[in-house]
């Protein structure tokens, strides 16, 4: 889901070097087609399908209209725009909720019981260090986030001794078009390709929750155990 994003275009072409036929997904049409042509040359079918996870009420039908249903799907749909909009207009909420946590909730809803259905499938989640602590930067987006996280670790609980693994990917930043405009750290920052490998590494190794690059897991961590006397205190980070 979500090929058109910087990640979920690496993503693909990793699965595709690996030999896996792809079904690419999101809203940009015209990116996916040109998307569809600079993968053909790995040699592998390649399909592309209009989603909007946004849209609800379409999913069911969606899934049903695939001619193959996919072993692996990989989650990489996220909206992060300015924050303090966010906070100022209730249909800027809604959006950063519905793209991140209620639309991935409704299509993974379908997925996975077709999964556990046919008692196999690897299901693999994009999120994000944001929801392990609210920030007042980015407390919306991260709040999708930390829902995300307990969705996919009640599916996990659900799903465990099906066949079926699903995957939580704990991303920290990664210069993207989404991050465009941040005062990124170039050491705790990572590029979209080498991001994309570790993602596809741990999805095919059936992890279940991964910081994709190790610093995070300390960095957030150290986070966690700060006092919320002390940390409803401290300035913008």
């Amino acid at each position: 889901m979500a090929a058109t994003s910087d990640i979920g275009f690496h993503v693909a072409r990793g699965f595709a070097e690996r030999g896996f036929d792809l079904c690419i997904t999101g809203r940009n049409q015209q990116r996916l087609s040109e998307l569809e042509e600079k993968l053909k040359p790995t040699g592998v079918s390649v399909r592309s399908s209009f989603l909007d996870v946004s849209d609800f009420g379409s999913h069911e039908d969606f899934y049903d209209s695939l001619p193959e249903k996919p072993d692996i799907v990989v989650s990489c749909a996220g909206y992060y725009e300015d924050q303090q909009e966010a906070r100022l207009d209730y249909r800027e909420t809604v959006a950063t909720i519905n793209v991140n946590l209620t639309g991935l909730m409704t299509i993974l809803n379908t997925i996975s019981n077709d999964f556990e259905e046919r008692k196999s499938g690897s299901i693999i989640v994009l999120g994000s260090v944001a929801g392990e602590r609210g920030r007042q930067l980015n407390y919306i987006y991260g709040a999708a986030k930390a829902g995300m996280a307990t969705y996919l670790s009640g599916l996990r609980n659900r799903l465990h001794g099906s066949g079926v693994s699903v995957t939580t990917i704990k991303l920290g930043p990664v210069y993207t078009r989404m991050s465009e405009g941040h005062n990124l750290l170039p050491v705790l920052t990572l590029s979209p390709g080498v991001a994309a490998e570790k993602i596809i590494k741990a999805g095919l190794k059936k992890k279940s929750i991964v910081y994709i690059f190790w610093p995070w897991r300390y960095i957030m961590l150290m986070i966690r155990l700060i006092p919320e006397w002390i940390f409803k205190r401290l300035p913008p980070f």
